[in-house]
């Protein structure tokens, strides 16, 4: 059983992530920072290293469509690795998927009741009509 959207929201570390993984699929990245040494003078300055993040379009096949969504690199290799979208949101750990992962986990974990629901009324209704 995986846990509620409500419940995660209260218990995760999604509010640790900064502002902007949380509108995406980062796959735990965040930005790191650090210094630029200089050669000569070993002169030091802050820098921040960004997410290789991209906007892709990802199908998902409990959905039967499409999702615009702003996913890193190692998140898309994750994606295809696992076998799609809908593998990669159920296997990944909560914190490594943010709040719009767990969104879209809870979504396609409400797809796929909706569609086992439809074939258990269909099943049940061929069974009727042999007896």
């Amino acid at each position: 059983m995986r846990p509620s959207l409500s419940l995660l929201k209260n218990t995760s570390r999604s509010a640790l992530n900064y502002k902007r993984s949380q509108q995406g699929l980062y796959d735990g990245r965040s930005i790191q920072s650090g210094n630029n040494v200089g050669e000569t003078f070993n002169n030091k300055t802050r820098r921040r290293w960004l997410p290789n993040v991209h906007s892709k379009r990802v199908y998902s096949e409990a959905l039967g469509r499409s999702l615009a969504l702003k996913v890193t690199a190692g998140a898309l290799r994750t994606i295809d690795k696992v076998g799609g979208l809908d593998n990669y949101l159920f296997r990944m750990r909560p914190d490594r998927l943010g709040d719009k992962g767990m969104e879209l986990r809870q979504m396609v974990q409400d797809a796929h009741a909706q569609i086992k629901a439809t074939r258990r009324v269909a099943t049940s209704g061929q069974i009727g009509e042999q007896a």
